[in-house]
C-alpha cells in the first residue's frame, strides 16, 4: 500500500506510523447527546437498527464530532440470531431478551435456515454509510463470533456467568457444535454481504470469550473463529478484506491468539497489559488496550494513562489506537475529544 491510503488501512497493513489511526469501540452510543436524541424516537432498539437511514446518521455522529480515522457500521451483533427465528427483543435496563432461546437439540433442528437476504437492512445501512463518508475514512463492518452468538442464544439474555450456556455445552457437546457450525456459516454469509455493500474492514466480536477456560475456548470458540476467517480469506469477495478480532479477556496464550485466529489484527482487551509484542510483531496489527474507565478520570490522568499505552506501542508496526472495550454511557464526550487530541499531539 502507498502513503495515499487511509491511515487506518496502512496500520492494518502493518506499517509503522508516527501517529496511530484512531477509532473507538461503541463510538456511536448513549454517551453522545446526539445519539440519545435519535434513540428516544424508537421504543425498541432493534427497530432503530432496522432503519438504514438512522443507522447511517448514528454511524456518522462520532466521525463528525471527533474527526476519527474509521467509521463502524451501526447495528447489533444479535441480528443473526434474530434472523434464525430466536425472537430478539431489547428491554430497557435489561438488554436483549430472546423469546425462543435454545433449550435442547430440537430447538437447534427447528431454527430458520439462515437467509442473508433477511438482513438487507444491514447491507443498505453499510452502503448508505459508505456513500456518506469521505474517501479517506474506511468503514468497518462486523459480526459477533459464533461462540458469542451461541452464548446469547442459549442463555436467552445477557448474563454475568452464563451458567445455562456452560451447562448446555457440557451436557450437549455434539448439539453445541452443530449450532456453532450453523452460526459460523451464517456469519460468513453475513460478513460477505457487508463487504459487497461497501465495508472495507471486518471486525469479529468475541465478547464472551472470557467465560471459557483454555480448553473450552479452543473447542467452542477459537476453532470456529478460525473456520470463519479461513472462509473469508478464501472467498473472492472477501479475501482482500482485513479482519480484526476482539476477544474479551481470552484464557489462552498470546501465541495461540496470534497464530490460531486467522485475523490480520488483534484488538486487545484493556487488562491484557502483559501481551508480548514480540510474538505478534510483523504477524498481526494490534489495536486498543486502554481501559475505558480511564475516561472517567481527570484530564491529567487520561493523558498519563494514554501516554503509557502510546509509549508501549510506539515502535510496533501497525498499531491502531482504541479502547480495550467499548465507551460506556457515563463517559463525557468532551473526554473523548480530549483523548483524541492527546493521541494526535503525542
Amino acid at each position: 500500500m502507498t502513503n495515499s491510503n487511509p491511515l487506518f488501512l496502512r496500520a492494518l497493513n502493518k506499517e509503522g506510523l508516527k501517529t496511530p489511526p484512531i477509532w473507538y469501540m461503541r463510538q456511536a452510543g448513549r454517551y453522545m447527546p446526539e445519539y440519545r436524541a435519535v434513540r428516544k424516537k424508537f421504543s425498541n432498539f432493534l427497530d432503530m437498527c432496522k432503519n438504514p437511514d438512522v443507522c447511517c446518521e448514528l454511524a456518522l455522529q462520532p466521525i463528525n464530532a471527533f474527526d476519527l480515522d474509521a467509521a463502524i457500521l451501526f447495528s447489533d451483533i444479535l441480528t443473526i440470531p434474530d434472523a434464525l427465528g430466536l425472537g430478539v427483543n431489547f428491554v430497557e435496563n435489561e438488554g436483549p431478551i430472546f423469546n425462543n432461546p435454545i433449550n435442547n437439540s430440537k430447538d437447534i433442528d427447528n431454527l430458520n435456515l439462515f437467509n442473508p437476504d433477511d438482513l438487507k437492512y444491514v447491507y443498505q445501512a453499510v452502503t448508505n454509510i459508505k456513500n456518506s463518508l469521505p474517501n479517506n475514512i474506511p468503514l468497518i463492518g462486523f459480526s459477533g463470533s459464533p461462540w458469542t452468538l451461541a452464548a446469547y442464544s442459549i442463555e436467552g439474555r445477557s448474563s454475568k456467568d452464563f451458567k445455562k450456556t456452560l451447562n448446555f455445552i457440557n451436557a450437549n457437546a455434539d448439539d453445541s457444535h452443530t449450532f456453532l457450525n450453523t452460526l459460523t456459516d451464517a456469519c460468513f454469509l453475513y460478513l460477505r454481504e457487508q463487504v459487497k455493500a461497501g465495508a472495507d474492514v471486518i471486525q469479529i466480536f468475541d465478547s464472551w470469550a472470557n467465560i471459557l477456560d483454555e480448553n473450552r475456548l479452543n473447542e467452542f470458540s477459537m476453532q470456529y473463529i478460525n473456520k470463519l476467517t479461513y472462509a473469508l480469506k478464501n472467498d473472492k469477495v472477501t479475501r482482500e478484506t482485513p479482519i480484526i478480532l476482539f476477544s474479551r479477556d481470552p484464557k489462552c496464550s498470546n501465541l495461540s491468539l496470534v497464530n490460531d485466529s486467522g485475523a490480520d489484527c488483534l484488538s486487545l482487551y484493556w487488562n491484557m497489559k502483559d501481551f508480548d509484542l514480540n510474538l505478534a510483531r510483523n504477524k498481526v496489527s494490534l489495536q486498543g488496550n486502554l481501559d475505558p474507565r480511564i475516561l472517567l478520570e481527570p484530564k491529567n490522568e487520561i493523558k498519563y494513562q494514554t501516554h503509557k499505552v502510546l509509549n508501549k506501542f510506539k515502535d510496533y508496526p501497525g498499531y491502531i489506537f482504541n479502547l480495550g472495550h467499548g465507551i460506556t454511557p457515563d463517559i463525557n464526550p468532551d473526554n473523548i475529544k480530549y483523548l483524541t487530541e492527546v493521541v494526535r499531539e503525542y
